[in-house]
């Protein structure tokens, strides 16, 4: 019994241990006496990773008389970042060291394992879907990388990879980035415009750092600015036009009016144009009729018959028909 509880207490204790970290493995040195006694994790930005000693120091690990070391989860973000291991080898004849290092992606709630072997870093397991992805997408580049072909040749299907099968935002970032290294960035944002924006948005989304996908921003702020002031431009240029459009369509109507109204005007008689200029002179009927010595009832008729061909109902809507029209 107890053997059983102590057994039960020891089990209990490497699950607390081992739940309270986030690194742990082994690093395989053939001749242990010739490495540092230490392991140091630094803490990587997107640019860093193609520049060997680079990184923000976070932690050191002493490393076990079997190669054994591990780091606590306090080290590791809450979220996925990259973060790099190295150990050093001492040389004493040459004065100087030679660096070991092994990057990854990891974030607080997952753990890293790396195993025995023959190598330095050997291969590890890992619980974070990130550094599964990316570790998908290095098996990937390396078979392209054996391949002899141009690389405009390799960055297509390269390209389509990213696009097409990586979920996680971290290794598609990552694989911006290597399209930059490669100056081949700038020509695929100008044939894939909308997929760079909207992976931008993912990004702005996303709890990933600002400062991973700062560059990838830069290189899209000029092309968004770009867009928007030519589109501003013609948004101009097509409010000028319709512009021009409403005003023609206006000088138009306004003179076809006027000519349907001079054409109106030249229908009526010769009475009829003596009686309608009598009426805008402001006379009234009786008036009309002493002038043109006709009684008050043929003037109504007259009155009657221009109303009807000028399509007006009184004196006033006859002085607006024929306003800069009659002579």
């Amino acid at each position: 019994m107890k053997r059983l509880l102590f057994f039960l207490l020891s089990m209990l204790a490497i699950v607390q241990v081992f739940g309270q970290t986030a690194i742990s493995g082994y690093v395989n040195f053939a001749e242990p006496e010739e490495w540092e006694g230490k392991i140091h994790l630094k803490k990587l930005s997107v640019e860093d990773l193609t520049n060997e000693g680079k990184g923000k120091p976070v932690a050191i690990a002493l490393i076990g008389t079997d190669g054994s070391f591990s780091f606590h989860k306090k080290y590791i973000s809450e979220s996925n970042s990259i973060y790099r291991l190295s150990v050093k080898k001492i040389r004493k004849a040459l004065n100087d060291s030679v660096k070991k290092e092994v990057d990854f992606i990891l974030s607080q709630k997952d753990h890293i394992e790396f195993k025995k072997g023959e190598q330095v870093f050997a291969g590890f397991v890992t619980t974070n879907e990130a550094q599964q992805e990316w570790g998908k997408f290095k098996k990937f580049e390396a078979n392209l990388l054996g391949q002899y072909v141009k690389d405009e040749e390799r960055m297509s299907p390269h390209k389509g990879y990213i696009k097409d099968s990586l979920q996680i935002l971290m290794v598609k970032l990552i694989g911006v980035k290597q399209l930059e290294n490669k100056s081949l960035l700038e020509n695929d944002i100008a044939e894939n415009k909308s997929y760079y924006l909207d992976l931008l948005q993912e990004l702005k989304s996303s709890d990933l750092d600002p400062s991973l996908y700062f560059f990838l921003e830069k290189r899209l702020a000029y092309l968004v600015n770009h867009d928007l002031e030519t589109q501003l431009q013609e948004s101009k240029w097509i409010n000028y036009v319709l512009l021009g459009v409403l005003l023609l369509l206006g000088t138009l109507l306004v003179f076809r009016e006027r000519s349907r109204s001079k054409l109106t005007v030249s229908t009526l008689s010769k009475q009829e144009k003596t009686v309608t200029e009598l009426i805008l002179e402001g006379k009234s009927n009786k008036e009309i009729a002493n002038e043109l010595f006709i009684s008050v009832s043929t003037v109504k008729t007259h009155i009657t018959n221009i109303y009807s061909k000028l399509n007006v109902g009184n004196r006033q809507e006859l002085l607006q028909k024929t306003r800069g029209t009659s002579t």
